[in-house]
């Protein structure tokens, strides 16, 4: 588990162990950014698929993402995991990397967005930390091009 990326906060003596769900009006805002982070570990799939080189650089992303959809999914764990539709993404290392670029951008935006809109100040903390660390990955991957 990532640290700072939790639905409940730290137990305290007054509350109990067991998991609260986002308010119901934060249902849809979960599903679509855990629909953006599918999309995201899709653009990433394609681009190790396209250029297997730029597996070791794009595995702490997609490392990422796995914790944060399992965080969200825990969250609303009646819902089901979209599965998006295949990415295309080009052969070449510096166009992949762009692709994934582009792909992290947009998955920081969905997030940041959420973060002021969720009605949960637990779930709004959450989307804070992923945004976060989406934002640092992208950094990341824009300081060395292949």
């Amino acid at each position: 588990m990532l640290a700072g990326c939790d639905i409940d906060p730290p137990l305290d003596e007054s509350r109990s162990s067991s998991a609260t769900p986002p308010p119901p009006e934060d249902s849809e805002l979960v599903a679509a950014v855990v629909a953006a982070l599918a999309r995201a570990q899709a653009v990433l799939a394609a681009a190790t698929g396209a250029v297997p080189s730029l597996d070791a650089r794009l595995a702490p992303v997609a490392a990422a993402h796995v914790e944060h959809l399992d965080v969200l999914a825990g969250a609303v764990p009646e819902a089901e995991l979209p599965t998006p539709a295949p990415a295309s993404v080009p052969a070449r290392p510096r166009d992949a990397l762009t692709a994934v670029r582009r792909s992290e951008q947009r998955l920081l935006r969905e997030v940041r967005a959420g973060s002021l809109t969720a009605a949960s100040g637990d779930l709004a903390r959450v989307l804070a930390s992923i945004a976060a660390s989406t934002s640092q990955h992208s950094a990341a991957l824009a300081e060395v091009t292949p």
